[in-house]
């Protein structure tokens, strides 16, 4: 049985809001969209699907504000980070990539061994060595390589947007001058005003680091003394992240994005209130369960599929249609496979990602 997960004492409640909620749309739109289970749940629901299926992938933009946000507020504190930009990007990739890899390697075993009775949009053949290989060096959507999960694509993402701040406060001279934060501020717009309409560059991270760098700079524009670096914003990190915001309004004036518009939300409330300690949660048993969960929402991301298509294999398996189900028979499927990813995300944490996991520990002795 392993330790009760430790939590961080420096968390955030409304980072950790923000990633519960964006967690589970994106578990919901990923139930609305693949196999059976999805079907009997519209037959079911279908404007509460309707609005799953169409709209539910924008959460997406929640984690890259939130990761933008973080990324800035780990980059600012730590001069050793900046200083060697290989190491920071090198420790990014291996936080990333065990929990991946290991996600990764289930959907494979559930595709192969549950092929029966899973349907064509979810049996997937074989990956070939080439296709394995893009993934562990999560670089399958710029080589055009089929993803193995729906997932998988984020976590490319996430990576390559922490490698590109990265580099950028690099060869600026670091995360705490004005000329970083500048450079953020012109690639950022540039993003909102043109790469993201290019949706042939939806692979690279420059598509999506209008929503990145608005979180960055929602970090230097915050003007409280940041309890991690015990030093305040400078005065322009206020004065750029305005500009910027002037901006994205100006993008969504030229074209109307959604998702712009749920990152610009986003990145305003963190500018706000992104370290208040007692927002929203005041309840002590609910903060923490909200902790655990937003602690546990990467997880989920990774094993939410999985766990989609043990459900849809079951569901097919015990001799369930999509036309033959009930409204009754449909939402247990789907609440069950809900809960069931909650579980695996806690397991997963707990053995795998967590910092106090029975390997980490084996390995160093403890």
């Amino acid at each position: 049985m392993p330790r009760k997960a430790i939590l961080p004492s420096a968390r955030y409640p409304l980072i950790d809001v923000l990633k519960v909620f964006a967690a589970q749309f994106i578990v919901l739109h990923h139930f609305s969209v693949y196999g059976p289970v999805a079907k009997a749940l519209h037959a079911a629901l279908p404007g509460v699907m309707g609005v799953f299926y169409e709209h539910g992938l924008i959460a997406v933009q929640v984690f890259f504000v939130v990761g933008g946000y973080l990324a800035a507020r780990g980059l600012s504190t730590s001069t050793d980070t900046w200083q060697t930009p290989i190491l920071a990007i090198f420790k990014r990739y291996a936080r990333l990539l065990l929990p991946y890899i290991f996600a990764l390697g289930l959907v494979i075993l559930c595709t192969a061994s549950l092929h029966t009775w899973l349907t064509p949009d979810l049996a997937a053949a074989a990956p070939s060595w080439r296709q394995w290989l893009a993934h562990v060096t999560m670089t399958q959507g710029i080589l055009g390589t089929e993803a193995l999960s729906a997932g998988a694509w984020y976590v490319a993402m996430d990576f390559q947007l922490f490698a590109l701040l990265t580099l950028l406060l690099w060869l600026c001279g670091g995360g705490k001058t004005w000329r970083a934060h500048a450079a953020v501020t012109v690639l950022c717009m540039a993003s909102l005003l043109v790469f993201n309409r290019q949706v042939e560059l939806d692979n690279w991270a420059v598509y999506f680091f209008g929503a990145y760098g608005l979180g960055a700079l929602a970090w230097w524009a915050h003007r409280q003394v940041q309890p991690l670096a015990q030093v305040s914003s400078p005065p322009y990190g206020r004065i750029l992240f305005i500009l910027a915001v002037v901006m994205a309004m100006l993008a969504l004036a030229i074209d109307f994005r959604e998702r712009i518009v749920l990152a610009l939300g986003v990145a305003l409330a963190l500018a706000r209130w992104g370290t208040a300690s007692n927002l929203l949660i005041h309840h002590p048993q609910t903060q923490r369960k909200i902790q655990t969960l937003g602690l546990h929402s990467y997880a989920l991301f990774l094993m939410h599929f999985p766990v989609l298509l043990l459900t849809n294999a079951a569901f097919t398996r015990f001799g369930f249609t999509p036309e033959t189900s009930s409204t009754t028979s449909a939402l247990s499927w789907g609440i069950a496979g809900w809960a069931a990813s909650l579980w695996a995300a806690n397991l997963l944490y707990r053995w795998v990602e967590s910092p106090t996991a029975p390997w980490r520990r084996a390995l160093g002795g403890s």
